[in-house]
């Protein structure tokens, strides 16, 4: 398990390089200039400009820009916005609230997710069986937008239950937005679930184990559902690291002051260098929660060797 860990944090390497190589081309070759708007209405003057392109070295070639961010970021250092404002300060502030959401949103999507997708599995071919099925059906079809902007209009407007907005980012204002957010992997994982768990009820160590005598509770809890679980914590685990990234749609409908609104607006406002640095931090998360997650896959099923 050593030898596995540390080679998948010496491949994280090359992917943290390339990625933000990309990431750093998209944002800043597109064309356009950061400095319009600035000076209200009327253009900037000329000599704004020139110190503004010097002061983030917009000023230099591409590949030098690079280099010097690259310096800049192997030191902890994601530079400073257009604004004049830490990026790691901005961050920092946003951060806390997009964890709180994601939270909510993977308890959601794990509770009733695996409970749903258990009785449909347990129930295969009866009536709450096909209704668990095209009830996830349903939710996979309708838009994240539409689900959000319904449930501020039910839950929020006419019955008053939730905030509508969440801007302080406190758990009640947050709770209505997880449960949006975490209402499409919710139905992925149902169906998982369902799947593997019906596939594992007919194995064969399955029908050997009633036959020898244990109950069907417990072959299912015990033997089926045990091995049907792995693939459905994969998934969560790296649904959990999506999340994190924060949810740039959620975010944007409940006003909510994360990571995804904070890329949001950064890229309205073309500010590369916060643009840059939020996804360098998400892509840096999403690589290790998926270690996270290869290794608990490994702890849960013993016949993968990571040596």
């Amino acid at each position: 398990m050593g030898k596995f860990i540390i080679r998948r944090l010496l491949q994280m390497i090359p992917v943290i390089l390339g990625s933000t190589f990309l990431i750093f081309l998209m944002v800043f070759v597109l064309p356009g200039d950061p400095t319009v708007g600035r000076c209200g209405e009327r253009p900037c003057p000329p000599s704004y400009v020139e110190a503004f392109n010097k002061e983030y070295n917009l000023d230099k070639p591409f590949i030098v820009q690079y280099v010097l961010y690259l310096g800049r970021l192997l030191q902890g250092d994601l530079g400073t916005n257009f604004y004049g404002n830490s990026v790691v300060h901005e961050l920092a502030i946003r951060y806390p609230v997009t964890i709180r959401l994601a939270l909510i949103a993977i308890a959601f999507e794990a509770v009733v997710g695996i409970t749903a997708g258990v009785i449909a599995g347990i129930r295969k071919g009866k009536f709450i069986d096909s209704f668990i099925t095209v009830s996830t059906l349903v939710v996979i079809s309708i838009p994240v937008f539409v689900i959000g902007g319904l449930s501020q209009m039910v839950f929020g407007v006419r019955l008053g239950w939730a905030p509508v907005t969440a801007t302080e980012g406190t758990w009640e204002q947050l709770l209505m937005p997880g449960l949006v957010l975490g209402a499409l992997s919710v139905a992925y994982v149902a169906r998982l679930t369902r799947t593997t768990l019906v596939e594992n009820l007919r194995a064969d160590y399955v029908r050997t184990a009633k036959a020898k005598g244990l109950s069907n509770s417990r072959a299912i809890g015990v033997h089926a559902l045990r091995n049907s679980l792995v693939p459905v914590i994969t998934y969560i685990g790296a649904s959990f690291g999506g999340l994190l990234g924060g949810a740039i749609v959620t975010e944007r409908i409940f006003n909510i002051n994360g990571i995804g609104g904070f890329i949001f607006r950064s890229i309205n406002q073309r500010d590369g260098t916060s643009v840059v640095g939020a996804v360098v931090v998400l892509v840096i998360v999403y690589l290790f929660v998926n270690l996270l997650v290869d290794v608990l896959y490994g702890l849960l099923d013993p016949r993968i060797s990571h040596d």
